[in-house]
């Protein structure tokens, strides 16, 4: 076992478990585009990918080690493809009009945030 310093993420042992964790993050929002209805804006999915992915970008953006983090490909595969099933869906839950803009914003803000930390860790 390394230890690198006095820090509680300064170790081998807790860069592995850090791995662990993001890894079933990234495994909890793969397995919601298994199927497109489960990305619903009323179903499980449908709010929990955006919430896992706001969740695993903010531990990545502390640069710690061991971090799990998909690609940019698969980022703008996953955004694409959530977007298209809310554009598709949402009209049919009757939003209000100001709360559909909003929320449409907050999800691409989500999305494009990891993103842009995906080619930012992809170009260091």
């Amino acid at each position: 076992m390394g230890v690198w310093g006095p820090g509680n993420f300064d170790s081998d042992t807790v860069a592995d478990g850090l791995g662990a964790l993001t890894g079933r993050i990234v495994d909890d929002i793969t397995a919601e585009f298994e199927d497109d209805s489960s990305l619903e804006p009323d179903e499980w999915g449908g709010e929990m990918v955006p919430a896992w992915l706001e969740i695993l970008t903010d531990i990545a953006q502390t640069k710690r080690v061991g971090v799990t983090f998909p690609s940019t490909q698969v980022l703008i595969d996953w955004r694409d493809r959530y977007l298209r099933v809310w554009d598709g869906y949402i009209d049919e839950l009757e939003p209000d009009e100001d709360h559909k803009v909003a929320r449409r914003a907050v999800l691409v803000h989500t999305f494009e945030q990891a993103v842009a930390l995906a080619a930012e860790r992809e170009q260091a």
